[in-house]
């Protein structure tokens, strides 16, 4: 690694802005830069002072790290497709009478209320500039599947019949699960 207190206080800062991982491949690519520019001919100081303008300031480096993040992206998707489950389940929900299924009220409104949580935090990520942030997006998505098998479970327990709006809400609900999941270990990693 580059042995220059401006290259240390430089990574120092991205440290204090992006998961260890980012910081090491961005201190990886500041040596390479760094080295560049000493082969060039400038002296230490200069060399450090080129390679970190080349980077950018910190915070610059943080956002623009937040924007191509897996967990803002997988937000961002979750998000897009929300309009399509809502109009599925829903159209399931009003021409099965859902009202009059053998749900317990505290249930249905720990549904909701989970729903919103998690809808909020994906916003949160989709449209935060703060990388750390995106660390929210592993467990929302576990919570998103979580409650996707819940409404499976509660159709297939409480409904009185298979409809085809439902018989298509239930393959997409099975579709996200499988997609969710799959992205998992990108979001935890």
């Amino acid at each position: 690694m580059a042995n220059h207190e401006l290259i240390h206080d430089y990574l120092d800062e991205l440290a204090r802005l992006l998961p260890a991982a980012a910081v090491e491949e961005l201190a990886d690519g500041l040596e390479e830069t760094f080295q560049h520019h000493l082969r060039r001919g400038l002296p230490p100081t200069d060399a450090a002072q080129w390679a970190i303008a080349d980077f950018g300031q910190p915070a610059q480096v943080a956002t623009a790290f937040a924007h191509q993040a897996p967990g803002r992206r997988t937000a961002i998707a979750l998000l897009a497709t929300a309009p399509a489950f809502a109009l599925l389940w829903g159209t399931t929900l009003i021409t099965t009478k859902a009202w009059q299924w053998q749900i317990p009220a505290t249930a249905a409104i720990a549904y909701g209320a989970i729903l919103v949580t998690v809808a909020a935090t994906l916003l949160a990520v989709a449209t935060s500039n703060n990388p750390t942030t995106g660390q929210l997006v592993g467990p929302a998505s576990i919570a998103m599947i979580l409650l996707d098998l819940g409404m499976l479970a509660t159709v297939a327990t409480t409904a009185p019949t298979i409809t085809w709006s439902m018989a298509l809400a239930i393959s997409a609900s099975l579709a996200r699960i499988v997609l969710t999941a799959r992205s998992l270990p990108r979001l935890f990693a």
